[in-house]
């Protein structure tokens, strides 16, 4: 099989990881850019509901409940300053859920050589 270089336009894309950095209760988590699938501010809970002990707030979006969860097991109890909505799929199924944040960075890149970048995107492959 023949090889090519990429296209400096997108050369980019395998020589970086581009990640969203969202802040919540003063802890910064790192996420895939390519698994975000949008930015809420100040998203407003059409419900809260306890699932396994643990208070998730509802979001609906058009014809999509979306559910926001604390990524730290924790309960949602009130309105925060935005939500990270994540797309998952497994198979042919796909899904999406939200993790609240008090802030988020957008322009954020790792080298793809970077040590971290495996344990950040190991999730959401």
């Amino acid at each position: 099989m023949k090889t090519f270089e990429l296209p400096k336009s997108i050369s980019s894309l395998a020589s970086q990881l581009q990640i969203v950095q969202m802040v919540w209760q003063n802890v910064a988590v790192q996420i895939p850019k390519f698994a975000v699938y949008a930015i809420i501010e100040k998203p407003v809970f059409h419900k809260v509901v306890i699932r396994r002990g643990r208070k998730i707030g509802l979001l609906t979006l058009s014809r999509y409940t979306i559910p926001v969860l604390d990524p730290f097991r924790g309960d949602i109890d009130f309105y925060p300053n935005y939500a990270l909505i994540i797309s998952h799929s497994r198979g042919n199924c796909f899904g999406l859920y939200g993790y609240p944040a008090d802030h988020i960075e957008l322009d954020k890149q790792l080298s793809a050589t970077n040590g971290a970048v495996g344990k950040i995107v190991k999730h959401y492959l």
